[in-house]
């Protein structure tokens, strides 16, 4: 029998229909444990501070939660078997996997605590939030060095597109900057004063993407020089 993770040619795979499955399966107990207990009108906004500062209709939200942490996953499940460059996802299929494990559970983790707050547990739902997203930074950083070229995943610049020596180091600088970004914005989810936790974690989603593309380039005028 054909190895589907080799060719590429099936359009779903076991991993695929888990990832998918524990999704829904997720979905549906929060939504079973927590629909009656929500109000109508639900908070889809909170400020720098933690307050809600925009809301939504009941069956909005939901739809919204689903959207993201069902669909979304999917859809980077079935990337792969449209990509020109398909392939190469066997030479990084371990981490190609945890990025679709660790987005997909740090979104159950974004509404779970807004459902939590809404339902009368108040916390600190932005520190909680955005020290998530300090560790997703580190979890996808950590092993970004480890991923191939391909059109969806990673660093993709057309200088790091079109070499694959320039892909590797601009990955390699990546995973370093991600991981460093990542844990700034966990420590300033704790130790950063509300009004200026957004700013920063604005600057480091925005320098460790920018930087590596940069980076790209400058090898890539380099290559060309010599």
């Amino acid at each position: 029998m054909t190895n589907e993770k080799d060719t590429g040619k099936f359009p779903w795979s076991r991993k695929d229909w888990i990832l998918l499955g524990t999704n829904v399966l997720l979905f549906l107990i929060l939504y079973f444990a927590f629909n009656d207990r929500l109000p109508d009108q639900v908070a889809s906004h909170y400020n720098v501070y933690g307050e809600q500062d925009r809301t939504m209709v009941k069956w909005s939200f939901w739809l919204m939660y689903a959207g993201l942490s069902v669909a979304l996953p999917g859809v980077l499940s079935a990337l792969r078997y449209i990509d020109p460059r398909k392939k190469n996802y066997s030479r990084f299929e371990g981490y190609y996997g945890l990025i679709r494990w660790a987005i997909s559970l740090f979104l159950h983790g974004v509404f779970f605590m807004m459902i939590v707050d809404q339902v009368g547990y108040h916390i600190s739902t932005d520190n909680f939030i955005i020290g998530g997203l300090g560790i997703l930074w580190v979890v996808i950083g950590n092993r970004m060095g480890q991923v191939r070229s391909n059109f969806f995943i990673g660093i993709r610049t057309p200088w790091a597109l079109l070499d694959e020596n320039n892909w590797r180091l601009t990955h390699r600088m990546g995973a370093r900057l991600w991981v460093a970004a990542g844990l700034v914005m966990f420590a300033c989810a704790w130790f950063v004063p509300s009004a200026w936790v957004a700013a920063v974690v604005l600057i480091c989603a925005v320098t460790s993407s920018l930087i590596p593309a940069a980076y790209s380039y400058l090898l890539f005028k380099r290559t060309a020089k010599s």
